[in-house]
């Protein structure tokens, strides 16, 4: 059972800006919009959940805070240039916000103030490979557990590059980089809640790849990889989000193409696929377990919708979709 005053922020493109939700037993309703956030692609929280970010998917990309103090009655709070092109995903890290830019390869940090607030860009730095002409794709900046670093990835460089981050100036510099198989592209990746072990899945090659984190030295080892499509899956297919559970025991990938969601046992190797369940639309992106685990929610981009389908937390299993409201262009979904 959900309380029925929690609230779902929904991201999305050609559509309504940030659309809001309530959630009740696993349902949602939308409530209400923020249309004034243009092409709000990716979604993040500050530590304390008082204040949601958002970049804007656009060619000159914009960050924007948004007070959610009063959840259901967001007010945004300030925009800034984003500091490059294109961006489609952010971090809270510390007292910055850091984001990935596709267009151009740049990840960007932005200084937060002590109300929430956005600051001008801080730094910038270029994901590149030297000698190189291929577009570096930056996909996803995820902070690692122990605070440390920045993860990466770069889906036209097929590489995870490892950032060292002055907490103080927000200033990037590269540390290490983990390359990967050529045409992978990874796009996004997760950590296991060891903290010992990240999870990369692969954009251009529907591949999930495990590797060693060392949080010391701040260095990635590549391990084994496992396909997250089952059999019969259409060619070529276009995974897009990968997300663990809280125990640490599978995994959730969705992939375009094949409009399903894969789930993923983990173990000592390359996780294991165990199913793979309809994602209940076209082209899903973004995947989220709702409060409790007991539901995944998934936004499919096309026409425009947030699905949801009952999960056993046991097995990890899915079942088939139990509901779904429809939002135009619903790209992400994250819960206050």
């Amino acid at each position: 059972m959900t309380s029925p005053d929690q609230t779902a922020y929904i991201g999305t493109l050609d559509g309504d800006g940030v659309v809001v939700a309530t959630v009740r037993d696993g349902a949602l309703t939308v409530t209400g919009a923020l249309p004034e956030v243009r092409e709000p692609s990716a979604l993040a929280f500050s530590a304390d959940r008082s204040t949601l970010y958002a970049v804007s998917e656009l060619p000159d990309g914009v960050v924007t805070a948004v007070d959610i103090s009063d959840p259901q009655r967001p007010v945004v709070l300030t925009s800034q240039p984003s500091g490059g092109a294109g961006p489609t995903h952010l971090e809270v890290f510390g007292k910055h916000l850091v984001t990935a830019h596709y267009s151009d390869g740049v990840v960007a940090s932005h200084p937060i103030g002590s109300d929430g607030s956005l600051g001008p860009l801080g730094s910038a730095l270029l994901l590149e490979t030297p000698g190189s002409a291929a577009s570096p794709h930056a996909h996803q900046v995820v902070p690692d557990p122990s605070g440390r670093w920045l993860l990466a990835t770069a889906l036209g460089l097929d590489a995870v590059f490892v950032l060292r981050f002055d907490q103080a100036t927000g200033a990037l510099a590269e540390h290490s980089r983990m390359d990967l198989p050529a045409g992978t592209g990874p796009r996004h990746l997760v950590f296991h809640p060891d903290g010992t072990r990240v999870f990369v899945l692969g954009e251009l090659r529907p591949t999930v790849t495990a590797a060693a984190w060392d949080a010391t030295a701040g260095t990635l080892e590549r391990g084994d990889s496992a396909h997250v499509t089952g059999p019969g899956a259409p060619d070529p297919t276009y995974p897009a989000e990968i997300i663990s559970d809280g125990a640490g025991r599978f995994l959730y990938a969705t992939t375009r193409g094949e409009d399903a969601v894969g789930v993923l046992r983990i173990g000592p190797g390359a996780p294991q696929l165990v199913q793979t369940s309809p994602a209940g639309g076209a082209w899903p992106r973004h995947c989220a377990l709702g409060p409790g685990g007991t539901w995944l929610y998934v936004a499919t981009q096309r026409p425009g919708s947030v699905v949801w389908l009952p999960r056993d937390p046991a097995t990890g299993l899915l079942g088939p979709v139990a509901g779904e409201v429809t939002v135009r262009g619903a790209c992400w979904v994250a819960f206050a």
